[in-house]
């Protein structure tokens, strides 16, 4: 089939980050809701004669920018964007759930790392009461103490009553992290969006591709 000559873009497309130094591949997004390129310049001109008219113009700053909204959240793309690397390994994250006291006693889901940051009573409407501390629970009616994942508290609390307990855990060794830092930002990379063209004669579809030898990542972005 001959190429076409006047055509529409069929959906966003595949786009793939090459790494500039190594020119290995470095994400693939297949996820993608939308895609687009604006091409902007500047034309400065010179005036002059009456009424300071136009007479020549000089075009310069030629830049594109491609912008890329992706359905799925990807660690890899996110990463690129920071500037930094993505890091996998054990993190202490902070976790806080609401139990009910049974026979003095609430066992929660994880086991703290460190100290428990703190232990809240409920309010009848869901939201943080009183605050009991670290302590002798049997002498002290608003003190709990803790071995493992177990928290006693005092005999008169009564079946039934509800804390809110904030406390850290370890995440899985396989957990990602993704660091935003002050002193680094998004690099530069080859992109090459895929994306299916149809022609609007035949209606007939083909490959094409959009190649950009050197694109750099705003350093602005959002994730919402």
């Amino acid at each position: 089939m001959a190429t076409p000559n006047r055509w529409a873009i069929k959906e966003a497309g595949i786009a793939t980050f090459y790494d500039l130094t190594t020119g290995k591949a470095r994400v693939t997004l297949t996820t993608l809701k939308t895609s687009g390129v604006e091409t902007t310049g500047e034309t400065v001109y010179a005036r002059g004669g009456r009424g300071n008219a136009k007479l020549v113009g000089f075009s310069s700053n030629r830049e594109a920018k491609i912008t890329l909204q992706d359905a799925i959240f990807d660690n890899a793309a996110i990463a690129m964007l920071t500037g930094n690397d993505l890091v996998a390994g054990t993190k202490k994250v902070d976790r806080n759930e609401v139990g009910s006291v049974t026979s003095s006693k609430i066992t929660l889901d994880k086991t703290p790392q460190g100290a428990i940051v703190s232990v809240f009573k409920l309010n009848p409407d869901g939201t943080n009461g009183e605050e009991y501390t670290l302590g002798a629970p049997a002498s002290e009616p608003k003190a709990y103490s803790v071995v493992g994942k177990e928290l006693t508290f005092n005999s008169a609390v009564t079946n039934g009553t509800q804390f809110r307990i904030y406390y850290q855990v370890n995440t899985a060794t396989d957990a990602k992290t993704i660091k935003v830092t002050s002193d680094q930002f998004g690099k530069s990379f080859r992109v090459v969006l895929d994306c299916l063209v149809v022609d609007e004669f035949t209606k007939a579809a083909f490959q094409g591709q959009l190649r950009i030898p050197n694109a750099k990542f705003e350093d602005n972005f959002n994730l919402s």
